[in-house]
């Protein structure tokens, strides 16, 4: 019988185990949504008029202006700090070259079509005689040291794109260590004052602007990069030819040019006022109703492609974003009409229309980050009191839920509450809907934000397509009838979540784990297991939002709100730097990272792991 016990004793755990991760409450309906109102609120937030809701445009500030208004005619509360619809803040909200010169040799070339300055430059003057900087790869792995002969202190450098043609790397390394920010921050720390990339390949064009986002970081360091027929003109100036630059970098031989070059860069950055639209349809019992479900989805977009953008070729054309994501916004509009004319839950339904998440999750970030900071009530009267402090309990995104196909709704995040998934499981067969489960609660949405701050949180998506990110997103090719099925969906998890009697327990799902690394993959992807804080203002460095449990970062003793000022002995300039320091490592590799925290610089060790 002990044996028979012993046996049995795994299988009953199992099973008990199994049944707490099943939803048991019982599951309201909601009513359906009005798929025709919702196409009509899509379609005017994605109407050319909007400027696709771009940052720092009069069609986002228009667009928020709509949503307080459709939220309030909904019979909802304004849900921002002061009591209104609009939680607002500055931000940066555009980057653009102001201006760019360059001589050589005397001669005058043309900005656009002879060289073009990065948005990653640092602002200023220069002047000096050009050095041959190869590739501008310093590798001590690998042994490949371009700088190992210069001089680079104050010079003007030139540096070849993309990776030598050496077997020495292996092509995930190769790719790694071609990146222009990991040249660019060894630039500067062998002391340069400006480099000068240089096109290596043969398609005679001029690669098309990449914009870089409104928040990003100088470089420390003046940066331009030359067209082919720039570059061609440099070299007959220096009396040699491209070709000869090319193949004494892949040789790592020396290379002696004297033409004086001469220029300058300004790189401006503009701030502006943005908003998350925030309503609140107060809950019904005085023991929960502090206790919020918070349901949100951003309403910017791309503007006319100043970053982000999949179609270069389509110049300043208006991103409408009709998928991506007035769907969403527009979502989130007929959940609080359908929410609001029911019965009021036990717990709080707040609404957020987040703002800057193609600029990475910026508003999320600033709503997430506001909900520590002590609440006000403000009463009839106009006297302010302290509130008791809201928790949200549950988070559901929606972000591209406009284009139902055959494959169903995608929902991330179920893996952070134990009975998540088996809840939407359940409210989708209900309402005949194919589900697929994915796991990413820390994917590229504002459910992240929630994830960050240990918040569980699902994301309902009906996926990307051709259309992503291009000005071929528009409200035409929007099925209502297919949305109205995903919010319905979207609705009864909310009302689930709101009158549960137990609020969804938090689980932090360690990273899946991933087969050894064979020797013909080239190493694994080496993982360090921070989230980003995008678009964080102050000084140079990469600041953290949250750590990962169980990541190489957690062992080290990374936290939240800790910056990262040095990676692998390499100063960090900016997210952008670091993530491409980490590119160049390698999984197993041991590296110290040096943050500051307060007022302190603290060492650490980590030992990069294989990305999940």
């Amino acid at each position: 019988m002990r044996r028979f016990a012993r046996l049995l004793l795994p299988l009953v755990l199992a099973l008990a185990c199994a049944s707490q991760a099943r939803w048991r409450e019982p599951l309201a309906e909601a009513r359906g949504v009005d798929a025709a109102a919702w196409a009509a609120d899509a379609a005017w937030l994605a109407d050319p008029a909007r400027e696709g809701r771009g940052l720092g445009t009069a069609g986002l500030e228009a667009a928020a202006r709509f949503l307080a208004e459709r939220f309030a005619e909904a019979g909802l509360e304004g849900g921002a700090p002061d009591g209104g619809f609009l939680q607002s803040f500055r931000m940066p909200v555009a980057i653009a070259a102001r201006e760019q010169r360059l001589t050589v040799g005397g001669q005058v070339l043309a900005p656009e079509r002879d060289f073009r300055a990065l948005l990653a430059s640092e602002s200023g003057h220069f002047a000096g005689e050009a050095v041959f900087a190869g590739h501008g790869i310093s590798d001590p792995e690998s042994g490949w040291d371009d700088y190992a002969r210069l001089d680079a202190r104050g010079a003007v450098l030139l540096v070849l794109d993309g990776r030598p043609s050496d077997p020495v790397f292996d092509e995930r390394r190769g790719r790694a260590l071609a990146q222009r920010s990991l040249k660019l921050a060894t630039a500067r720390r062998h002391g340069a004052r400006a480099v000068l990339f240089v096109p290596k390949d043969e398609d005679g064009g001029f690669p098309p602007p990449s914009g870089a986002l409104p928040t990003a970081s100088s470089a420390g360091v003046i940066a331009l990069a030359l067209s082919k027929s720039g570059a061609e003109r440099v070299a007959r100036l220096a009396g040699t030819e491209l070709a000869e630059w090319v193949r004494r970098a892949d040789a790592r031989e020396p290379l002696a040019l004297r033409p004086r070059l001469a220029g300058a860069v300004a790189i401006a950055r503009r701030e502006g006022e943005v908003a998350n639209v925030i309503a609140r349809l107060p809950g019904s019992d005085p023991e929960r109703a502090h206790e919020q479900v918070v349901i949100g989805a951003h309403y910017d977009h791309l503007g006319r492609g100043e970053f982000g953008s999949l179609s270069p070729a389509a110049g300043s054309e208006v991103h409408p974003g009709a998928d991506d994501n007035a769907s969403g916004a527009a979502g989130l509009v007929a959940l609080a009409r359908t929410l609001a004319a029911g019965p009021r839950p036990a717990r709080t339904l707040v609404f957020v229309a987040f703002t800057a998440e193609e600029a990475g999750l910026i508003g999320s970030a600033r709503y997430v980050e506001e909900l520590a900071k002590p609440s006000e009530v403000v009463a009839a009267s106009g006297a302010r009191s302290e509130a008791q402090p809201s928790e949200v309990v549950g988070m559901i995104n929606l972000d591209m839920i406009g284009r139902l196909g055959e494959a169903g709704v995608s929902a991330y995040g179920a893996e952070t509450a134990p009975a998540f998934a088996d809840l939407v499981r359940r409210l989708a067969e209900r309402r005949g809907l194919a589900v697929s489960f994915v796991d990413g609660s820390h994917g590229p949405s504002d459910h992240s934000s929630f994830h960050a701050a240990r918040i569980p949180a699902l994301f309902f998506t009906t996926g990307v397509h051709e259309a992503y990110h291009t000005p071929l997103d528009r409200a035409e090719e929007l099925r209502s009838e297919g949305a109205a099925r995903v919010l319905g969906l979207a609705a009864d998890a909310a009302l689930a979540l709101a009158e549960a009697r137990e609020r969804p327990r938090y689980a932090a799902a360690a990273p899946a784990p991933r087969p050894p690394t064979t020797p013909h993959e080239g190493g694994g992807r080496p993982w360090l297991g921070t989230v980003p804080a995008f678009g964080a203002a102050g000084p140079p460095g990469a600041r953290i939002a949250a750590v990962i449990p169980g990541s190489p970062a957690e062992r080290a003793g990374l936290a939240a709100g800790d910056v990262i000022v040095s990676f692998a002995g390499a100063s960090v300039a900016s997210l952008e730097e670091l993530a491409a320091l980490l590119r160049a490592q390698s999984e197993g590799s041991e590296v110290e990272i040096v943050v500051r925290r307060g007022a302190e610089r603290i060492a650490l060790r980590a030992v990069l792991g294989r990305r999940p």
